[in-house]
């Protein structure tokens, strides 16, 4: 049987403890009953919050900078997946605003996407990729 996860809520920042969901399920906030799916966008995760954001679950979080003109092209697609997939989290984190979580991370190069399962990187991706390559890289290296 699969763990629980703990999401925050987008609207709130709740704190949700989530069981496996059958299909057609979707979790809700049980302060503000907000969807636990991301709301369709990214969440900020910053130095202060990035390991307890990706502790648990399937995440995919963004490594970028506001000059990046590769990372403002790849955005639309993070934002894209967001929406649409609730089975894999997304977090965006600003490097220059947030240097000690890239730096423990050894981001060199950006845009830089690193994929985590419970915590635990388990794969990377640099550069502007296409939406397909990201859908590729989520199922390789989260199985999803």
């Amino acid at each position: 049987m699969k763990a629980a996860s703990v999401l925050e809520c987008p609207a709130c920042g709740q704190a949700n403890r989530v069981p496996p969901l059958g299909s057609g399920k979707r979790a809700v906030c049980g302060r503000c009953k907000s969807p636990l799916d991301g709301g369709g966008k990214p969440v900020t995760v910053t130095d202060s919050d990035f390991r307890q954001k990706i502790r648990s679950g399937a995440w995919v979080v963004d490594f970028w900078a506001a000059w990046c003109g590769p990372c403002r092209m790849i955005a639309p697609a993070i934002d894209q997946l967001a929406g649409e997939r609730t089975d894999v989290r997304f977090g965006k984190l600003n490097v220059d605003e947030n240097p000690r979580t890239a730096g423990e991370l050894g981001v060199q190069g950006i845009p830089l996407l690193i994929f985590f399962r419970d915590g635990a990187e388990v794969g990377r991706v640099t550069g502007a990729v296409p939406k397909g390559q990201i859908e590729a890289a989520i199922q390789r290296f989260l199985g999803k």
